[in-house]
């Protein structure tokens, strides 16, 4: 899933609730569910081909990086919103990502228990998914997004 997906929902948990370990058990359950749904990341594969290391890194940089400027400009649009609640929403949501997918530390975490335990369950989430689902995994992300941002500025 794009980090969009899960920035966007684990704000609008945020926006939401103003109570904090809710808002990280929901942002955290809401990533596992939101990857279990047909979609399409910088890991996907084109057409049986994968994608250069270099080429995913920089689409899920920027990936992140647009996220990050949708969060502020709605923060920005919405003052009255819980900042806490929605910045919380927005890491724990995006945390599993970032904990099995950054290079620098994931092959700790992937070998260490408990994480490999989580590592393994992320992992087995993904296998349903058929490969090269663009017909339904992007439509299905707009559709979340488009939700999400409805949360976030309602």
């Amino acid at each position: 899933m794009l980090a969009i997906d899960h920035t966007l929902v684990g704000a609008a948990i945020g926006s939401q609730i103003d109570n904090i370990p809710a808002v990280v058990g929901l942002g955290i359950v809401s990533h596992f569910v939101l990857d279990f749904l047909p979609h399409v990341d910088p890991g996907t594969e084109i057409r049986g081909k994968e994608i250069r290391p270099v080429v995913k890194y920089f689409l899920a940089g920027f990936d992140i990086f647009i996220s990050l400027i949708i969060i502020i400009l709605v923060l920005m649009l919405r003052p009255q919103l819980n900042r806490t609640a929605v910045i919380t929403g927005v890491v724990t949501a995006l945390s599993v990502d970032l904990i099995f997918n950054v290079p620098f530390w994931n092959s700790w975490f992937r070998k260490t228990r408990p994480f490999s335990t989580i590592h393994n369950f992320h992992e087995m989430i993904h296998k349903p998914l058929q490969k090269y689902q663009y017909n339904i995994g992007i439509p299905l992300q707009l559709l979340i997004i488009a939700v999400c941002i409805w949360f976030l500025l309602k």
